[in-house]
């Protein structure tokens, strides 16, 4: 056999375990042959290999990321969950039914998607499943220029249509391409670039409560009134998206050219609140009820255990309404309602 077939034969494995078996092989015939010349001339080989997987697997932590840190204004409130201990969800999606503080899933993520290199990632715990948001890298903002986003809310008759160019009215994005970013992109290769991207929802005005809340499914589950399109709290492979991947400092991350968010980005949290200090209304759900920020009434920030198994509550006068919080699932867990 060939040296050639033989690595043919190893062209399923990846890069580390085809030169690991290549070496053994050539170590192995060396010694065999009692020879000191060949094992000398092995070592062109053997540096070679070296070389390959330093380049293709910097060692974890060899990069200082706290540039990249960031302290959002609620994880100051001591009130909320401990932003160095969130807990992970990576275990916390299911297909079976809707349960508390999980998402009920359509279909359960893909192991074999892209996505985050587990072995780069250094603010996850997985001892106590928890991950530190105030260690985790963001992409910064910087000189990307898209255009401006758009955003309209149209209610007519029955119905109300949400639409935009999933842009940020407001301007507020990183500096994408995240390429740009060594650092970053040796932790998620996202090559993706925000562009306009134009969606539109036309939902029921008054949206009831179904008997069976109704599994969510991957794409948009709705549109922030800042134009930007939410996905569920999952990546492909069903791992909790925010605790894994690489978002900018404003909170969103581009699928190819859909920029979206995951969560509701802390600064939306500051639209007009309510006069009791309840959060305002943040946007739609695909199912038509409005998802509002971080604050119950009185201006107390809510976690899951305030929240029903879609991650919403009722309460006089908004009704039925969900709500964003720091911890998995952030948006929604089920939709509550009968999604378009």
């Amino acid at each position: 056999m060939t040296w050639f077939s033989i690595w043919e034969m190893q062209l399923g494995r990846s890069p580390h375990e085809r030169v690991d078996i290549m070496l053994k092989l050539k170590l192995k015939r060396a010694t065999y042959s009692g020879s000191v010349p060949h094992l000398l001339i092995l070592l062109p080989f053997i540096i070679g290999c070296s070389e390959l997987l330093s380049a293709d697997s910097p060692s974890q932590g060899s990069a200082d990321l706290s540039e990249y840190f960031i302290n959002p204004e609620i994880c100051k409130d001591d009130a909320g969950p401990n932003c160095t201990q969130l807990r992970l969800g990576d275990s916390q999606l299911t297909t079976l039914a809707p349960e508390q503080g999980k998402l009920y899933a359509c279909m359960p993520g893909n192991p074999g998607a892209p996505g985050s290199d587990r072995s780069k990632i250094t603010w996850i715990n997985e001892t106590n499943s928890t991950w530190n948001l105030l260690v985790k890298p963001f992409l910064p903002e910087g000189s990307f220029s898209p255009p401006i986003g758009t955003s309209s809310v149209i209610e007519s008759g029955s119905n109300r249509t949400i639409s935009g160019n999933n842009l940020p009215v407001d301007g507020k994005i990183g500096d994408w391409p995240m390429t740009d970013y060594p650092a970053l992109t040796a932790i998620d290769r996202n090559p993706g670039i925000p562009a306009e991207n134009n969606f539109s929802f036309t939902l029921q005005l008054n949206p009831t409560e179904a008997e069976t809340p109704s599994c969510v499914s991957l794409g948009p589950i709705g549109m922030t009134l800042n134009g930007v399109v939410f996905y569920d709290a999952v990546d492909g492979r069903g791992n909790d998206a925010l605790a894994h991947e690489i978002v900018d400092v404003y909170g969103g991350h581009p699928a190819q050219s859909d920029y979206h968010y995951h969560f509701v980005p802390w600064r939306l949290d500051g639209v007009p609140s309510l006069e009791d200090g309840h959060s305002g209304l943040v946007g739609y759900i695909r199912d038509g009820f409005g998802i509002y920020g971080y604050k119950g009434i009185g201006g107390a920030e809510l976690s899951n255990e305030d929240l029903d198994e879609c991650h919403g509550h009722s309460h006089a006068p908004i009704g039925y309404h969900y709500h964003a919080t720091i911890e998995y699932p952030y948006t929604i867990g089920c939709y509550r309602g009968t999604p378009i």
